[in-house]
């Protein structure tokens, strides 16, 4: 039995979802502006406007400026926690 490919995905939003925007290309939903504007870019550059091209660069901009503070975060996090290790050896063994 061959599985139906799906050609036209349907999206379901509660009825308790009243804020949400929706793809002026595919009409898909979603919650914030900010993934609106990561789909219409991602998905959609071949007929994207200029100005929805230049919202996506800055969103994905501003990605990756979270993204690099994110790993600077985990990478002082895993230092500190070796050296709290260390020192903590060094002391029961002293």
């Amino acid at each position: 039995m061959l599985a139906e490919t799906v050609t036209q995905p349907e999206y379901e939003v509660p009825e308790s979802e009243t804020s949400f925007e929706r793809c002026p290309y595919c009409e898909r939903p979603f919650r914030t502006d900010e993934l609106l504007i990561h789909h219409v870019g991602s998905n959609h550059r071949d007929s994207c406007t200029d100005e929805e091209l230049e919202a996506y660069e800055a969103v994905e901009s501003d990605e990756e400026f979270e993204l690099f503070t994110f790993h600077v975060k985990a990478a002082v996090t895993v230092f500190m926690v070796y050296f709290m290790f260390s020192f903590m050896y060094a002391l029961v063994w002293a």
